[in-house]
């Protein structure tokens, strides 16, 4: 199961960033070949990036691709570096719990408001929704995870 979740991350994030190369293309080749650039293409690829950022965050989660910084680490012995490894995953969990707490304000106020996008329209508490359940997947999975 897991790796059917993963797959189908990769895949929802490589359409997503063959969208982004498309609307921009699309957009450049309409500008400068014919005077008439893509109409909405700046917030479509807003609203794209946003989407492959929140798709991206578990797998990157998953696969310890974070930044860390490990001066010492190298020098503790192998027991204390993963209990430092476990420790730094739960802070890690509860800081993305936390992002999904303020994402589920910010997304409740936006779904009432009926925030959408300036020029085409595109509501925005769906990329909301979609930030949640990418925080909540990555914080499980950063206490789970085990530390290399």
């Amino acid at each position: 199961m897991i790796y059917r979740a993963r797959f189908a991350l990769e895949l929802v994030a490589a359409v997503l960033v063959t969208g982004l190369v498309l609307v921009t293309c699309t957009d450049v080749i309409g500008r400068y070949l014919f005077n008439s650039p893509l109409s909405g293409a700046f917030e479509v690829t807003q609203v794209l990036l946003g989407a492959l950022v929140f798709v991206a965050l578990p797998l990157t989660t998953a696969a310890g691709g974070h930044v860390e910084v490990d001066l010492l680490v190298p020098l503790l012995p192998e027991r204390v570096s993963r209990t430092l490894g476990r420790l730094g995953g739960a802070v890690a969990g509860v800081v993305l719990l936390y992002f999904a707490f303020r994402l589920v304000i910010l997304t409740e106020d936006q779904f009432a408001a009926g925030t959408r996008t300036a020029g085409l329209g595109l509501p925005l508490w769906g990329l909301g929704v979609l930030g949640i359940a990418s925080c909540l997947v990555s914080a499980v999975i950063a206490v789970v995870r085990r530390p290399t």
